[in-house]
């Protein structure tokens, strides 16, 4: 299932206990908060096995201040919701990478946290944690 909001995607991966989101451009405040909801809420059933998020980012412009703020509110929001993982796909976005360190940092997320180039790297990462 993948849904679209503005710049935004949420695709939860048939099969697994891992959602998928991606993002192009800048994205507003309130797309954030409709992707945490949607993260929030598609993941309801795994919160107490647990489950992983690969967050996108490699097409994404850096996050206006109110946007980092949403950003931290998703980090606090996906721990309590049982994520267990985290895994950045970066591409080449280093300023990209140190924000979404500083986001999980601010957020005292208690999730493990990785950055990877591909998607594919960050999807065999996450699958190590949730089977």
């Amino acid at each position: 299932m993948k849904l679209a909001h503005g710049k935004m995607t949420v695709e939860v991966l048939a099969g697994k206990r891992i959602i998928k989101t991606g993002a192009v451009g800048a994205v507003t405040a309130e797309e954030v908060r409709w992707m945490t909801n949607a993260l929030v809420t598609n993941s309801v059933a795994w919160k107490a096995t647990g489950w992983a998020y690969i967050a996108d980012i490699s097409k994404m412009s850096p996050a206006a201040p109110d946007v980092s703020q949403e950003l931290v509110t998703l980090h606090t929001k996906l721990a309590t919701a049982g994520c267990r993982a985290v895994a950045f796909v970066e591409g080449n976005a280093i300023f990209l990478a140190a924000q979404a360190k500083q986001h999980q940092k601010q957020a005292h997320a208690s999730f493990l946290e990785g950055h990877f180039k591909t998607e594919d790297e960050a999807l065999k990462w996450v699958s190590t944690i949730v089977k």
